[in-house]
């Protein structure tokens, strides 16, 4: 997946743009390439500071989900830029929970369904302002436990 970004910085265009794989990131800025690593070994995680001329632009990667941040602000969704940095540590540890719950489940289908669900509640974690979105983060974690147990009673019925 590749996305790009054209933003002016002190009257000058400049291209921003990210190249993501499966294990391997680059960001390249006026064609400059450069790697650069996840934060997480289960999920993409990446908050990358880009410094050109008297901004500091962030680019942002949660999962699939790309976003770079100028002024404070996200571009694609206008929403206010939040540090990954502030993620909070129960979500990273639900993440893994999740994935290993699924894992030790059912195998590789429901350690996926655990890695999407603890990427909705690492991104769900991440609230503007003081609000915790801890309650809204259980709900999915319970989801996505529910979704793992009738995977494997799906599963178990197919079986015998």
């Amino acid at each position: 997946m590749a996305k790009s970004w054209t933003v002016l910085v002190d009257g000058s265009p400049h291209e921003i743009g990210i190249k993501t794989g499966l294990f391997k990131c680059k960001i390249t800025v006026d064609g400059a390439e450069r790697r650069v690593k996840s934060r997480s070994t289960v999920i993409r995680l990446i908050d990358e500071p880009i410094v050109i001329g008297s901004k500091t632009l962030n680019l942002t990667a949660i999962g699939g989900k790309v976003d770079l941040a100028v002024d404070g602000f996200y571009l694609n969704s206008a929403k206010p830029y939040i540090p990954l940095s502030n993620i909070p540590g129960w979500s990273t540890a639900i993440m893994l929970i999740l994935t290993i719950f699924g894992w030790l489940v059912a195998g590789p289908v429901s350690c996926s369904i655990g890695v999407l669900g603890g990427v909705s509640v690492v991104s769900n974690s991440l609230a503007p302002g003081q609000k915790s979105r801890l309650p809204v983060c259980l709900a999915i974690t319970a989801a996505t436990v529910g979704l793992q147990i009738a995977y494997l009673f799906l599963r178990l019925q197919l079986m015998y």
